[in-house]
């Protein structure tokens, strides 16, 4: 956990970065859509100034549903002139309110899938050569769940254009989705855990992946 981070709170000065000067408005999509302050990064953050000096609780049903409306995109980050990690703000709200039994029951369908092993539609779809391909490499490919599943062609086509990169196919999840969505130690131990199954540099097509592996084992990786 982040020793900034007192348990049960967030990183003070991650909120303390916001200015409210609201240029995150116009690019915030639920902002877009309903027009409500509180459904933009801004609201939340006021939300999360509430509950942080307890004059809000966690339980309280309105900023749960936020936690829960916000897309987690980060489209307001690269407009925001203060800087602030919004995306990690999410995260450790989402740590807070949906521990345990809090957790929504899709949430919790979620990652019971990437714990399946349907990471076979993706093999099924490589050439046996890429499928049966010794891990020798220095460079491997991590399989995001969502696309090893819904896009299998994008890995196919790295097999295909890159033969030096290694695919194994006993790989498991990165940790993205669960850190997203309130898990964020579980998420950082699977991404520790594949960062010491595929040796050398990761290669990722996933752009959800890539950055959650970067921001837990360092961009060298």
């Amino acid at each position: 956990m982040n020793k900034d981070r007192a348990p049960g709170k967030f990183t003070q000065s991650k909120l303390d970065r916001c200015i409210s000067c609201g240029y995150c408005l116009p690019a915030c999509p639920t902002y877009q859509l309903t027009g409500e302050e509180q459904s933009s990064p801004r609201g939340r953050i006021t939300l999360m100034r509430a509950l942080q000096d307890g004059r809000l609780p966690f339980s309280d049903e309105g900023a749960q549903e936020q936690a829960s409306f916000c897309l987690g995109c980060r489209a307001c980050e690269p407009v925001c002139p203060a800087g602030v990690e919004y995306g990690v703000l999410i995260e450790e709200w989402r740590d807070i309110t949906w521990r345990g039994t809090k957790r929504p029951l899709i949430i919790k369908a979620l990652f019971q899938m990437v714990r399946a092993p349907w990471r076979v539609s993706v093999m099924s779809a490589l050439s046996p050569i890429a499928r049966n391909r010794k891990n020798s490499s220095d460079v491997h490919l991590a399989l995001g769940c969502f696309e090893r599943r819904l896009f299998p062609q994008v890995s196919k086509a790295v097999a295909q254009l890159a033969p030096e990169v290694a695919i194994d196919r006993s790989q498991g999840c990165c940790g993205a989705l669960h850190a997203h969505n309130g898990d964020l130690e579980g998420g950082k131990e699977l991404a520790k855990q594949l960062g010491e199954k595929l040796s050398g540099t990761i290669l990722s097509t996933a752009g959800g992946c890539a950055a959650h592996l970067s921001s837990v084992l360092g961009s060298e990786r």
